[in-house]
């Protein structure tokens, strides 16, 4: 943390500063025994990096509950999955245990089915000649065989989100363009000066840059939600912008439900139609009449993507809409942001949604924003290097830096 925030009241950090001092009292603790529970969620991509490196060198035992697979797949060296109150235990990371399970899965499935033939055959017999005195014997026989049978469970894969973007159906190039932009906070030093940017149909953009660089400040500018201390902004008519937020959870409505948040941005449509909507986005039975209030982060988050989704955008602007989000629920956003075709903004520290949905990257650092040369394997080469480079220059800028003896 910078030094003019040590004198601070924590209360007054945002949740990324907040998660960054959790971090810090427990990776700063002498410990055999480590326990992090979602610690990426609030962080940027940076940060993310940062802690990676840093966890594969931990010499202790660790134990991580997190729901960004290439995380995973950097640092854990055996998954422990939790399914039907049982804990089983997959040697390697997430990406062998997904090949694992799938496996086993397939496998699963065929015993079922092999079950179920057996099942039936039996049964049908029980049925046919439990009358008939001459079987009635076989046929308690087989009643019993039925009753002491373990039965196999049927191998459910599929995932409770289903959704869809509405095609985007815009007709202009350019969608959104900053010429000559300033973007500040009251007298504060300019975040952005003379910023030109222009957002065309059919880009999908991922932007990259440390915390504080200015990512959010950039797309609430885009969004329309900040506006311009100097410059213009121009938008294509009519166009239909769905913005993520991350403060956007705190806006909800409490004391509504998500049914009613849906029919205040459609009041005409038939409840059942938005009740099969909320369905896609595992909103079923009693939570589709809940108050909010009472929701989860995970839930939240999914309900305000629900309201954007319902919205039919044909530019979208997510600031880390992974936040709080499952696995499931992640990989169900970045199928349906792959087949969107409309614009698409993406600030994000999960890589997987970033690989999976851009094909642009821009780096904003030091109120540039410029292309980055590279996929997102050059960019977490690119942040461990300038992160050596800084503490080694740091290192021989103190007075009282040993003498290099290596030289000697």
């Amino acid at each position: 943390v910078a030094d003019v925030r040590h004198g601070d009241p924590v209360a007054s950090f945002s949740g990324g500063w907040r998660m960054r001092l959790n971090l810090a009292q427990a990776l700063a603790a002498r410990s055999d025994l480590l326990l992090l529970d979602e610690p990426t969620n609030h962080l940027d991509l940076d940060a993310v990096l940062w802690l990676e490196e840093w966890l594969k060198r931990y010499p202790g035992t660790l134990l991580l509950v997190t729901h960004d697979r290439d995380f995973l797949d950097a640092v854990a060296q055996s998954i422990v999955h939790v399914d039907g109150r049982k804990l089983k235990s997959y040697t390697g990371n997430y990406s062998a245990f997904e090949r694992e399970r799938v496996a086993q899965l397939a496998l699963q499935q065929a015993a079922y089915a092999k079950q179920q033939r057996q099942v039936e055959h039996l049964q049908a017999f029980v049925d046919r000649f439990r009358a008939k005195a001459s079987k009635a014997k076989q046929a308690q026989s087989r009643l019993k065989t039925l009753e002491r049978m373990e039965r196999i469970a049927a191998a459910h894969v599929d995932s409770p989100f289903d959704f869809a973007f509405a095609p985007a159906g815009t007709h202009a190039r350019q969608l959104v363009r900053l010429e000559r932009a300033t973007l500040a906070y009251g007298d504060a030093r300019p975040v952005f000066e003379n910023l030109e940017l222009s957002i065309l149909a059919g880009d999908r953009i991922g932007l990259l840059g440390p915390n504080g660089a200015g990512k959010s400040t950039l797309v609430k500018a885009l969004a329309g939600t900040m506006p311009l201390a100097r410059g213009e902004r121009h938008v294509a008519q009519n166009l239909a912008i769905g913005y993520f937020a991350q403060h956007q959870l705190e806006q909800l409505d409490g004391e509504a439900t998500p049914l009613l948040h849906l029919q205040r941005i459609e009041p005409g449509t038939r409840e059942q139609a938005l009740r099969d909507f909320l369905g896609g986005f595992d909103f079923r039975g009693d939570m589709v009449t809940a108050p909010v209030a009472r929701f989860s982060g995970g839930e939240k988050a999914r309900l305000v993507l629900a309201m954007i989704v319902r919205q039919r955008p044909q530019l979208l602007i997510l600031d880390e809409p992974t936040n709080h989000l499952d696995i499931e629920m992640r990989e169900a956003l970045a199928e349906a942001l792959q087949d969107f075709d409309g614009a698409l903004v993406v600030v994000a520290h999960d890589r997987h949604l970033l690989a999976a949905t851009t094909d642009t990257l821009l780096l904003v650092n030091a109120g540039r924003v410029a292309p980055f040369d590279g996929d997102l394997d050059d960019y977490r080469d690119f942040v461990l290097g300038l992160r050596r480079r800084t503490a080694a220059d740091a290192k021989s800028e103190r007075p009282d830096a040993a003498p290099d003896r290596r030289a000697a």
